[in-house]
Parts: C-alpha cells; sequence; structure tokens
C-alpha cells in the first residue's frame, strides 16, 4: 500500500536530494521513507523505488554514497557535499562566454551540452546556431569517464574480451579511438571506438595503472588502415586524374610515388588492415586499383567476384516489421519519430532543469517569468507550474522555515536561497564530456586563436580533471580558407564540384552560406543555382573556386540546422537492405529510415532513402556479403553490376 498522498516523484527525488545533503550522517533507507514523503509503507516496494531514485540521481551526477552501518545488512546514504558542487571556476566573463559559444556551437546530438551551459550559469542558449557536429559513438561517453577518473574499462571487441587501462581519447579521421594499456597483454593498443560491442563496464577510480612512458599521440595509426598495430605492409594504389588531388591531400603528398601522365598518380601506403584500406578503396569506386602486393590486390578481387557472382535467394522471412520506429538521429526526413523513453527519463530531465533554474535563482535573488522560461526552454506555465512544486520541496518537518523560499507573483519569481544553491553543480559524464570535446574541436579548427577559450578550458580541465582525456585532429582542405573567406566576405562563387552521391563533376554558381565541421569533415552550405535550392558540399571535393563580382544574396540561401541538410531530395528511392553480422554499424554510421533487429538485439534490416546511386554502390561494395538489396527489385543487382565494374580495371 502506498502513501496516502501520491506525489509528483519530481517532488520526492527533489526532497531526496535536499535531505541526503542535509544530513550530516548517513541515513537508513527506513529514515530516508519517515523524511522523505512519497515512499511505499510495504518493505519490498519501498526498497525498488529508492533503488530507482538513487540510480536516477546517479545517472545525473549526483554523487549518492553507501555506507556500510552496524547490525544486519544495513546501509546508509548520503550526498557528499563537496562532489555534488563543482570546484570554484572563477570564470572571468569573456571566459564564459567564449565557453558558451563553443558548447552551443556544437552539435553533439543530445542536449548534454546545454545541460552543462545551464549548470555553468550560461545565458542565451538561442542565439547561437551549431557550426560543428560530432555525435559521439554509445561507447565513448563511459570511456571518457574511465580516462577522466584513471579507472579500468572492459568491453568486447571484435567478438573478443578486453580489459584495458584507458590512457586518452582521441578524433582522427573521422572517427574516434581509444588509447589503452591492454592489461592482458601488457602493450598499448588502440581502439576504434564505434567498434566496440554493447556496453562498457567501469571500475572503481584511480584502479588502472598505466607506465608512464605511454604517450598517446604516437600510439594513434596515422592513417585508419594502421589502426591494428600488426607489421606494416607497403601497398601501391593507382588513383585516376578525378579522384587524383582529393585524394593526394587527404593521405597526404608524400604518399605520392609519382604523378602520371594522364592526371592520375600512384600512392605508396603503409597498411596493417587489409579490412580498412580495403573498405577505403572501394569507397573510391572504380577510381582507384590496388597495383601492389598481388597477394593483396587477389584478396581485393576474390571479394569482387564473390560479389559479382549470382547471389542465392533470401530466407523468406526477411521482412521489415511495421512497428519498425523511425530513428531519430538517422532519420532520413530529419524528424524525429516517437520513441518510447527510458523509465525514469523524465524525471530526470525535469530534476536536471529544475535544479538549473534553483541554482540560478540562488544567484540572482528575483527575475521576471518571461526572461526565466526563455533562458530554460519553457513556457511560462510550466516554469509557474515547476517553480510551485519546487516551493513544497525542503526538509523535515516541511515547515515553512525548512522549505525553499520561493514566491512566484504574476509577472516575476523572488527567491531567498542559502547561497551554496548558487554554486555550479558536478557535471555528469557526457556533460564532461560536451565541455571538453567541444571546445577542444573548437580550438582545433584552422585559424582560431581564441585565448579566453583556451582559459577557460583550462580552468574546467583543472575542475573535471579532464586535460588529458580528450584531443582532436581537424582536417583542412585546400580550398577551406577560400570558402570560409567567402562566406565572411559575404561573395558569391563558382565552384567545381565532384559529387560524390552521383559520381559526377560540375561547375557551379553558389551563394555561401555558412561553412561548418561535421564528423571531421568540412562542408559549404550554399544555393546552388545548378540546383535552384540549397546544397551541402564537401569542401575537400571542390576542385577550384573563383570569386565572383557580384555578392552573395542572403536571403536567396536561408541557412537551415545542419541535420536536415542531408535530406534526400523528392526523386530519392526507399530501399530495404537485409544485413549479415559484418554489417552491424551501418545504422550507426549511415542516415536510416527504419531498423529491424532479431531477437538477440542484433540489426537484420534497414530502410535508407538513396538519391545518390553512386554512393549507395559505393556502400554496397564495402559491405560485400553482409548486405543484400530486397526491394526495390530494380536494385537487387546493383552491388553485383557495381563489383563487374570494378573488376574491370582488374582485367577481370
Amino acid at each position: 500500500m502506498e502513501a496516502p498522498t501520491k506525489l509528483d516523484r519530481l517532488e520526492r527525488v527533489t526532497d531526496l536530494v535536499l535531505v541526503l545533503l542535509d544530513t550530516q550522517q548517513p541515513l537508513t533507507l527506513d529514515a530516508i521513507a519517515h523524511q522523505v514523503p512519497g515512499y511505499p509503507s510495504e518493505h519490498s516496494a519501498r526498497r525498488q523505488a529508492f533503488e530507482r531514485d538513487k540510480r536516477l540521481l546517479r545517472d545525473e551526477g549526483i554523487p549518492v554514497l553507501t555506507q556500510r552501518l552496524p547490525g544486519h545488512e544495513q546501509y546508509g546514504y548520503q550526498i557528499d557535499r563537496e562532489s555534488f558542487y563543482l570546484p570554484e571556476l572563477d570564470l572571468e566573463p569573456d571566459e564564459q562566454v567564449a565557453l558558451h559559444l563553443a558548447v552551443a556551437g556544437v552539435h553533439l546530438g543530445d542536449p548534454s551540452g546545454r545541460d552543462a551551459l545551464l549548470k555553468l550559469g550560461a545565458a542565451g542558449l538561442g542565439d547561437v546556431r551549431p557550426i560543428a557536429s560530432m555525435v559521439p559513438p554509445a561507447a565513448l561517453i563511459e570511456l571518457f569517464e574511465a580516462v577522466r577518473t584513471r579507472a579500468t574499462a572492459a568491453y568486447s571487441y571484435r567478438g573478443e574480451t578486453r580489459r584495458v587501462a584507458p590512457v586518452g581519447l582521441w578524433f582522427r579521421f573521422g572517427h574516434w579511438y581509444l588509447v589503452a594499456w591492454d592489461l592482458e597483454r601488457d602493450a598499448v593498443r588502440t581502439f576504434r571506438v564505434d567498434r566496440i560491442e554493447g556496453e562498457v563496464s567501469r571500475g572503481e577510480a584511480a584502479s588502472a595503472e598505466v607506465p608512464e612512458d605511454v604517450d598517446v599521440e604516437a600510439a594513434l595509426p596515422d592513417e585508419p588502415w594502421e589502426a591494428d598495430g600488426k607489421d606494416r605492409i607497403e601497398m601501391r594504389i593507382r588513383v585516376d586524374a578525378l579522384e587524383a588531388r582529393r585524394v593526394a591531400d587527404e593521405v597526404g603528398q608524400d604518399k605520392v610515388a609519382h604523378h602520371l601522365e594522364d592526371g592520375s598518380v600512384e600512392l605508396v601506403l603503409g597498411v596493417s588492415s587489409f579490412v580498412a584500406i580495403r573498405s577505403w578503396v572501394l569507397g573510391l569506386f572504380d577510381h582507384a586499383t590496388v597495383t601492389e602486393p598481388p597477394a593483396f590486390r587477389d584478396e581485393l578481387v576474390a571479394w569482387l567476384t564473390a560479389l559479382a557472382a549470382p547471389a542465392p535467394p533470401l530466407p523468406p522471412d526477411v521482412h521489415l516489421p511495421a512497428s519498425v520506429p523511425v530513428t531519430g538521429e538517422g532519420a532520413a526526413d530529419g524528424a524525429a519519430a516517437p520513441v518510447r523513453a527510458a523509465p525514469g527519463a523524465e524525471t530526470s530531465r525535469r530534476l536536471r532543469r529544475l535544479l538549473a533554474v534553483v541554482g540560478w535563482l540562488a544567484q540572482v535573488g528575483e527575475a521576471p517569468i518571461a526572461d526565466a522560461a526563455r533562458r530554460f526552454g519553457m513556457s511560462e506555465k510550466e516554469l509557474v507550474a515547476e517553480l510551485e512544486l519546487a516551493a513544497c520541496c525542503g526538509t523535515p518537518p516541511y515547515t515553512p522555515d525548512t522549505l525553499m523560499e520561493i514566491e512566484v507573483s504574476e509577472h516575476s519569481v523572488r527567491a531567498f536561497l542559502p547561497p551554496e544553491y548558487a554554486r555550479p553543480r558536478r557535471l555528469t559524464p557526457a556533460e564532461g564530456f560536451a565541455v571538453a570535446a567541444s571546445a577542444r574541436l573548437l580550438l582545433a579548427v584552422p585559424g582560431s586563436d581564441d585565448d579566453a577559450l583556451r582559459r577557460a578550458l583550462a580552468k574546467l580541465d583543472a575542475a573535471l580533471g579532464s586535460r588529458e582525456a580528450v584531443g582532436l585532429d581537424v582536417d583542412t582542405p585546400e580550398h577551406l580558407a577560400a570558402v570560409r573567406e567567402a562566406v565572411d566576405q559575404g561573395r558569391a562563387l563558382e565552384i567545381e564540384y565532384h559529387s560524390g552521391s552521383r559520381d559526377e563533376l560540375t561547375t557551379r554558381t553558389v551563394e555561401p552560406v555558412q561553412v561548418v565541421t561535421i564528423d571531421g569533415h568540412w562542408y559549404l552550405d550554399a544555393y546552388c543555382h545548378r540546383a535552384g535550392d540549397t546544397r551541402r558540399f564537401r569542401v575537400d571535393r571542390i576542385g577550384a573556386v573563383r570569386v565572383l563580382d557580384h555578392l552573395a544574396e542572403p536571403a536567396v540561401a536561408p541557412a537551415r540546422p545542419m541535420e536536415e541538410m542531408f535530406v534526400p531530395g523528392p526523386g530519392a528511392l526507399e530501399v530495404h537492405v537485409h544485413l549479415g553480422p559484418g554489417a552491424q554499424w551501418v545504422p550507426e554510421s549511415v542516415p536510416v529510415r527504419a531498423v529491424a533487429h532479431d531477437e538477440d538485439g542484433a540489426v537484420t534490416d534497414v530502410v535508407l532513402d538513396v538519391s545518390g546511386m553512386a554512393w549507395f554502390e559505393r556502400l554496397l561494395l564495402q559491405l560485400g556479403p553482409a548486405a543484400r538489396v530486397v526491394s526495390p527489385p530494380e536494385l537487387t543487382g546493383l552491388a553485383a553490376a557495381a563489383a563487374r565494374r570494378v573488376l574491370a580495371r582488374y582485367g577481370a
């Protein structure tokens, strides 16, 4: 039987935070239930409710400590006050503004950056348009926390359990890499984070012991096909004239052995992972040919030959259930579909926001309701309801002098709160990563020289212990400076552009809008007169740039959210693809409309919107036998036809 009064769970967990912060001694569950209204009277139900609340608080970065007490299986709980708050940051006004602009300007796929800024007291969060996007793979946040706290970690990698002492995380080649000391092999190893399978298990803080001479940058691969730590083999690859310039810039001019008369180049690459180099070569479609060594060439030919052969019929039960939800972040139409929220997710979100509101009110004392609602992204009605709930929260005996003193009038709110409430709270792992990665990403942008941001980041690093946790490399395509200057000056451009989605070279007149970096690549958003609409151009695929005499017309090309710019055109085809074990990475790396899983959670099928057939052919070549097109019927033979076209370059 539950307590007589059914409380909003937010009120219960808010009271729980205040009680556990206020206590000088750990409280037993019975004592907590006596002091915090809303817990069930039956012991088993009470224990379950408290465990859910405790997990919610810990997920929010609130350090609920558990201590063994005298007696049979007696435990006490309290919140560590010093860990609840961040150390004093002493951010100067320009440092706070710089940090705000950096974190708000980087899209990480969730609200963690915004939540961190609210805790740090930033304002005007809706005023900044993102200029960079870097959505982290699922395992990255837990690994960041392991590096930051010097904890061990365990996970499955390519079907094998690995136990490591993480040393650092680095973004390179469009992917995140973990450099770690492998505890089983007593050696440094590098892991691509998106290839980690399932969840990461993190050990206790300070449980990781790493030799002092481990150098994160030295352990990173120079190229993605060198990431396995094996002996390198010299490979020669010929790239035709259409892709020669871009590819030479990508791998480095020092890798170019010969410039041939027809405009093609011969590359010499040190390769330790055939799987990685095969994917890279096939990503160039029929513009690249492996010439040496013969064993690698033969293996690639065998891969293509198998793909070109008639495929056996698919099992009759291959289908995409009608109940499969459209994914939010990867949805091809840019619209997030309804996804069932995790239990407690709404309470967690409300608690996070309420504590931020209370912390801000403790600083300012009084504010117009309209300003407060705008600051925290709420309606005025919603804000008033949450503040009225907060005014009912406090500590026993819940008399007026022990409740949070918050007065809400028709147009304003006043608060009389303890000064310590104004201190910024400890960041969650996701929020800490958002701050560290966003600031470092913008500092790594070519031409960036923001001293205020460097100073702010140094102070946060000292508070979070994250100084060595994250590193980033940002590439610099040949024409990046020219297109950024055109955007800054509002100049129209004529560009020569090789489209990766259609594999065609065209000349276009464009009205630049913005330059953004997404997952390690630079893009120019511009109104394209040839297409008659706004388009996104990868800067490294721009072969030539000519500044035109007339100014760009900003009204012709309004800026769009970066995630909406990959929306397929009206002629896109809906394609159903059946995936095998070797293609589980597809939903994480490719925009998909829908995903189906088997009873073990493995991905079996995806639906994609395909508007650029050349892009889809390259994807099928890279996937090989791990993917089969189910529909539409006219595309079921696309992979075989593409394989035969590439095989023609090998005389096969």
